[in-house]
């Protein structure tokens, strides 16, 4: 699917594309064969304040992240929901300290973000591994700190925060140990890291290459050695954890339907000023290896879970 996705450039990108998603041949334009009118040549060269502004190329990496957004929604990086959202802060609090709080977001995204501000009241510090994702950070949050850095060794200051979320950071961290040590320094005693990540199911069978991401293949573990590693660096496991997989799946699917039912106006807005060979190929890339985890998750060879570890008061 994506070496033919590669195809998409020329000519009729809307169609193509159009084509690819519904699973149907490329049919050409009715009028794309007929001969363009010649233009009169104008009188007169028009003047430079006549001339439309010119559209910088996005780089490479922003022209991924516009791709993503266009598929799951502004400010989203994978699919997500506000039922989704919701279940993850069920009975959660303000922090104590109201605006003076200050809480991480590890691997999330604009979306999850502003979420956990409404919720919290606090304020983030964003650390990001993805430079792209980092940029869009930054243009999001203007007011806020955005750290960068390695997905492990997150750079917030010991003690400083008064809770932290995170987001698939264990399926993609190298040294999953390491992360947990290093959120358990970033934490106030008895703050709180809310953990969401992708972990192998019960089920057996293999996953798939197009299981891969945009920015790294996953390395995927059992839930029962995330307890371990978060114990073994610390933490307390006030509570059980919370499988989120059919929150995943669905919002995954509506996203899916959302974009078809408005393929031209989900593009429409999107092509101007991005790099559209790489903004096609992230978008077939995603949408495949998608539609390959919702399979997973219905069959349990994977299951999105959370939860919620708290740093000891002493």
């Amino acid at each position: 699917m994506v070496a033919v996705l590669k195809k998409l450039v020329p000519d009729d990108l809307k169609g193509r594309v159009s084509a690819w998603w519904d699973g149907r041949e490329y049919t050409p334009g009715a009028n794309e064969n007929v001969p363009e009118t010649p233009k009169p040549k104008p009188s007169k060269k028009p003047k430079e304040t006549d001339d439309p502004p010119a559209l910088s190329k996005a780089s490479p990496g922003q022209s991924r992240v516009a791709a993503l957004e266009t598929l799951w929604g502004e400010g989203r990086f994978s699919p997500a929901s506000t039922e989704m959202y919701a279940r993850i802060t069920e009975g959660m609090s303000s922090l104590e300290k109201g605006s003076d709080a200050r809480f991480g977001v590890v691997n999330g995204d604009p979306s999850l973000t502003h979420h956990f501000m409404g919720v919290s009241g606090g304020c983030p510090i964003i650390a990001e591994w993805r430079a792209p994702c980092a940029e869009r950070f930054s243009i999001q949050f203007p007011d806020f700190d955005v750290l960068k850095g390695d997905l492990d060794r997150p750079s917030f200051e010991p003690g400083s925060l008064d809770m932290l979320v995170s987001l698939d950071a264990f399926a993609f961290a190298d040294h999953k140990s390491g992360l947990a040590v290093r959120a358990l320094r970033s934490l106030a005693p008895g703050a709180t890291w809310i953990v969401i990540d992708l972990v192998r199911g019960t089920a057996t069978g293999g996953l798939a290459p197009a299981f891969a991401s945009s920015w790294a293949e996953p390395q995927l573990i059992d839930g029962e050695e995330i307890v371990e590693i978060c114990e073994a660096a610390g933490f307390e496991l006030p509570s059980s954890e919370d499988d989120i997989s059919g929150d995943l799946v669905q919002a995954s699917r509506s996203a899916f339907e959302r974009f078809g039912q408005d393929l031209e106006g989900a593009l429409s807005g999107r092509l101007n000023g991005v790099d559209k060979a790489i903004f096609v190929r992230e978008l077939a890339w995603e949408a495949e290896a998608w539609k390959w985890r919702q399979r997973a998750l219905a069959g349990e060879l994977i299951h999105a879970k959370v939860w919620k570890f708290r740093k000891p008061l002493s």
